[in-house]
């Protein structure tokens, strides 16, 4: 565990445990919003602490952001999953005490105003407009992250889709280098309506095979 760790704190008077999810809401500024980290389900809280010890975690200005990002053990989005299951909470910026170690502890509040004198007033970094509902800032921060994500998911897809193209291209002139009688069963069918794509006709395959096969 690092010994120095950001977005925890504690409740002030009681010292209950929690991790800061959004510093301040937007349309409420003297508001946060936290996880109880204590009081998560044990199917979550394991999982919830590694994201917020991570790296990842560690490095980003705001814990929602690395939220959006990580899944659970179920593979559903941990912020997504938080706001529909009634786990993140809102209180009041004084009443959280912020301490990332054992021998740090400052007011969030004291902390937000600091951030304001370094930013210029831009202390908070919540993408979502106001003014909303505290259910509709979430949702849409849920949705922004959602949006990101798949269109991330779908470029990976397609560069994996191009990759296992090339790898069964080089697989099919293998084949007929082996065996040139299997030249027309090697080929790619052809999509309907298009034509074949380059390099992978009857007579290119054969022309490759030829070009590859060992000299004697």
């Amino acid at each position: 565990m690092p010994s120095f760790i950001k977005h925890t704190g504690v409740q002030t008077g009681t010292n209950t445990r929690l991790c800061v999810v959004f510093m301040q809401l937007p349309d409420d500024k003297t508001h946060a919003l936290v996880v109880y980290s204590d009081s998560l389900p044990d199917k979550y809280h394991d999982d919830f602490m590694s994201a917020v010890e991570s790296k990842e975690g560690q490095a980003a200005k705001e814990l929602y952001e690395v939220l959006s990002r990580k899944v659970f053990w179920n593979g559903n989005v941990m912020l997504d999953s938080l706001h529909k299951e009634g786990m993140l909470k809102k209180l009041p910026t004084d009443s959280i005490t912020m301490t990332p170690n054992s021998a740090t502890s400052i007011p969030l509040s004291d902390l937000l105003k600091q951030m304001e004198k370094i930013t210029g007033g831009e202390a908070g970094n919540t993408p979502v407009k106001p003014p909303q509902s505290l259910s509709e800032n979430i949702t849409e921060q849920i949705d922004m992250a959602a949006e990101g994500d798949k269109k991330q998911i779908a470029q990976n897809l397609l560069v994996q889709a191009v990759m296992l193209e090339e790898e069964a291209e080089r697989k099919r002139a293998e084949a007929v280098k082996y065996d040139p009688s299997l030249t027309e069963k090697a080929e790619k069918p052809a999509k309907k309506g298009r034509g074949r794509p380059a390099g992978t006709t009857a007579k290119a395959m054969a022309a490759r095979a030829k070009a590859t096969a060992p000299t004697e």
